[in-house]
């Protein structure tokens, strides 16, 4: 359960993000200047992520390794590494780069709020003067801000076909997740619970599986981009007209 401290820290995190957006969109218009802010974020979240070795090794003389600093176990350690990746790609005209791009928003967004919010480490352990409990609450926050930014920085546009790249993502974290399961069966290791392919996270939700999720999360994401589009965009910029378009040019050829 949450307690006092740690309802201040998501609120403030949540405005400190606010905060930045706006002072960023306001503020840097070119393009280096907005892919530096991409690659700060980016770095920063990988920095902190790996934060505890250092940490222990300088008060304690030894360190720990996690898996999840071996291995990206959960959606949010695969959501850092994409950032980094969007981050540094350079070509950033590319079909390629406007997917990744997409589908790491709607990780990252979704991953870092379940991250700062449900975060089991500080539920487990809740003192945020331990710096193992509290690296976890930051990486997630700096990573909600450079995940962000992709669409306040211009790379991505919120569109229908959004879709697509939600569920190439999911299709990711499946793969993700059955191969680092079988690297450890291989391995004769038990195998941590990557991507919740193996056990229900939430034993009382018997129907729930990451199978059922990632259909109602891609159902959601149309939906929330459909009403966008309908909101923000002219009828022959929307998704239906656009497929109609495609659809007769199909017939005329």
């Amino acid at each position: 359960m949450s307690d006092t401290n740690h309802v201040l820290y998501s609120l403030i995190s949540f405005a400190i993000t606010a905060m930045l957006i706006v002072v960023f969109r306001k503020k840097v218009s070119s393009q280096n200047g907005k892919n530096l802010i991409l690659k700060i974020f980016a770095l920063l979240t990988v920095f902190i992520h790996y934060s505890p070795l250092y940490y222990d090794y300088f008060t304690t003389g030894s360190a720990e390794v996690y898996d999840t600093m071996l291995l990206p176990i959960y959606p949010c350690n695969v959501a850092m590494w994409l950032l980094v990746l969007t981050a540094f790609l350079k070509n950033k005209e590319s079909g390629f780069f406007r997917m990744l791009a997409e589908g790491t928003f709607y990780l990252g967004i979704v991953g870092g709020v379940i991250g700062i919010v449900f975060n089991e480490i500080y539920i487990g352990n809740p003192d945020l003067t331990n710096w193992h409990v509290l690296h976890g609450l930051l990486s997630h926050s700096t990573m909600l801000v450079g995940c962000i930014y992709l669409l306040a920085g211009g790379y991505i546009k919120v569109r229908v076909d959004n879709v697509l790249s939600g569920a190439c993502c999911l299709i990711l974290l499946i793969v993700d997740g059955v191969v680092i399961i079988s690297l450890h069966r291989l391995f004769n290791l038990t195998p941590p619970n990557c991507m919740f392919l193996l056990e229900n996270p939430f034993p009382q939700l018997k129907w729930f599986n990451p199978f059922v999720l990632g259909v109602i999360a891609l159902l959601l994401l149309f939906a929330v981009t459909a009403i966008y589009e309908q909101i923000a965009l002219k009828k022959e910029e929307r998704w239906y007209s656009r497929l109609q378009k495609k659809f007769e040019g199909v017939i005329l050829k």
